[in-house]
């Protein structure tokens, strides 16, 4: 879709801090984000927000990105677990969240946002 902001993301029409990139997905840091390293896994084809009028292959597939990236949060940063939540409200484009969850949360500034991005990607 032309105007989709996760569509322009996946095509680096407008930058983003990529943690985690296979075939057919990115991941990469909430530019808003309520916890350190909040996440987006979005498809890079644009799909139906609505998860589950999506073919199984497509769910699938979306699950198992969220699952790598996850794991690689919480190996980065420590975190205990990773929550998840499946959106579908707020742009129109399959994504799904990545909240890492801490004893003692902070949001991190978006200056720490890029810093934040290598640490995991390295």
């Amino acid at each position: 879709m032309k105007d989709c902001i996760f569509c322009k993301i996946a095509r680096r029409e407008i930058p983003s801090e990529i943690i985690y990139e296979d075939d057919a997905h990115i991941s990469f840091l909430d530019i808003n984000p309520t916890t350190v390293g909040m996440t987006v896994v979005v498809t890079k084809e644009h799909y139906d927000s609505d998860f589950y009028n999506n073919d199984k292959e497509i769910i699938d597939a979306a699950i198992n990105t969220a699952k790598n990236t996850a794991e690689l949060l919480k190996k980065k940063l420590g975190c205990e677990r990773v929550l998840t939540r499946i959106e579908g409200l707020e742009i129109d484009h399959l994504h799904i969240k990545l909240y890492p969850f801490y004893t003692n949360p902070r949001i991190p500034s978006k200056e720490e946002l890029s810093i934040l991005a290598e640490q995991i990607r390295s």
